[in-house]
C-alpha cells in the first residue's frame, strides 16, 4: 500500500485484506513488524474461501522523506509461510522551517546574536502563528507574516517569519532547545526548531578547575598550567594571579600581547599533609 504525500506526525493506519484461496483453514502464527512499524490486530485463523483482514500503523513522527515499511506475516501455507507487507509513504512536515529547522550560535557574552527561518506550506493554504513556546531557553523569539515584497518565490500558502535571538545577557554554556512554534494548521499544530551552540565567555580560562593529585611529602615542586584567552580585536592586560592559601604560588606568562596568558600555578614542597584547597 504507497499512501504517497504524508504529513509528517501523521500515523498511517493500513488494513490488508487476507483471502484463503485453498481448502483447509488458512492459520495466521505471527505477523512480525519492522522497525517504525505497529501492527494492531489480525485474524488469526480464516475458512477456506473467506477473507480476514491485518491491521497496521505507522507513526511517521520520526521520519522524513519516502519511507518503506514491512510486516512479515507467518502462516501454514505451505507453499508461501512468509509473506512480506509493504506500507509506503513520502513524509513531509506539513508545514516546514526553512533554509532548514536548525538554527545555529556561537555567541560571545555581552553580544546578542539574531537566526531566522521561514515557515512555510508544503500546500497552498493559508495559516497563523499562534504563539511560540521558548522551552525556558534565554531566547527572544518574535514572528510576522511576510508581505509580498518578502515572501520567499515560488512556494505557496501563507509564509511566516520566525526571529530567534540569544540576547547580550544570556548565562554561559551550551544551547540545546526546541522551540515550539504554535499554529492554526490542524495537521501542523506545532512546528518545532531545534537550536544549538554556545555562549562563550568573553575571557575564556581553560581549564576552570586544577587539581594536583596525591603529591608526596618530599616530592618537588609541582606545577599546572591555566590558559587565558582574550577575545580578538579587544585588549587584556592580566597583572597579577592570587591564590588564598600559603601553599600554592603563581606566575603569569605572556604569550600573545593582549591576547594570551599563561597562570602557572605552583604546590610548594614541603607543604603540611591532607587536603589542600585554594581559589
Amino acid at each position: 500500500k504507497d499512501y504517497g504525500l504524508v504529513s509528517k506526525g501523521e500515523k498511517i493506519k493500513a488494513t490488508f485484506q487476507v483471502k484463503n484461496t485453498g481448502t483447509a483453514p488458512l492459520e495466521i502464527s505471527q505477523v512480525r513488524p519492522t522497525c517504525g512499524c505497529t501492527v494492531a490486530n489480525f485474524d488469526r485463523t480464516i475458512a477456506p474461501g473467506a477473507s480476514g483482514k491485518i491491521e497496521a500503523e505507522v507513526d511517521t513522527t520520526g521520519f522524513s522523506g519516502p519511507i518503506s515499511k514491512a510486516v512479515i506475516v507467518f502462516s501454514n501455507d505451505p507453499e508461501t509461510p512468509s509473506v512480506n507487507l509493504v506500507i509506503k509513504a513520502d513524509v513531509r512536515a506539513f508545514i516546514e522551517a526553512l533554509p532548514r529547522n536548525l538554527l545555529r550560535f556561537n555567541v560571545l557574552q555581552g553580544e546578542a546574536s539574531t537566526d531566522k527561518v521561514v515557515l512555510v506550506p508544503y500546500e497552498d493554504i493559508a495559516f497563523k502563528v499562534l504563539g511560540v513556546d521558548a522551552a525556558g531557553g534565554p531566547y527572544q523569539v518574535s514572528y510576522r507574516e511576510l508581505g509580498d515584497k518578502d515572501r520567499l518565490p515560488d512556494r505557496k500558502g501563507s509564509q511566516w517569519e520566525v526571529t530567534v535571538t540569544v540576547p547580550a545577557n544570556a548565562p554561559e554554556g551550551i544551547l540545546n532547545n526546541k522551540i515550539l512554534v504554535k499554529t492554526d494548521a490542524a495537521k501542523a499544530p506545532e512546528v518545532a526548531l531545534n537550536v544549538s551552540g554556545i555562549v562563550r565567555p568573553i575571557v575564556q580560562v581553560i581549564p576552570a578547575d586544577i587539581n594536583f593529585g596525591t603529591v608526596p611529602g618530599d616530592a618537588p615542586v609541582g606545577r599546572n598550567i591555566i590558559l587565558i584567552n582574550n577575545r580578538q580585536g579587544t585588549e587584556l592586560q592580566v597583572t597579577k594571579a592570587e591564590v588564598d592559601s600559603p601553599s600554592f604560588t603563581t606566575e603569569i606568562i605572556p604569550l600573545q600581547a593582549g591576547q594570551r596568558f599563561q597562570v602557572a600555578v605552583s604546590l610548594q614542597p614541603g607543604a603540611s599533609k591532607g587536603s589542600h584547597k585554594a581559589t
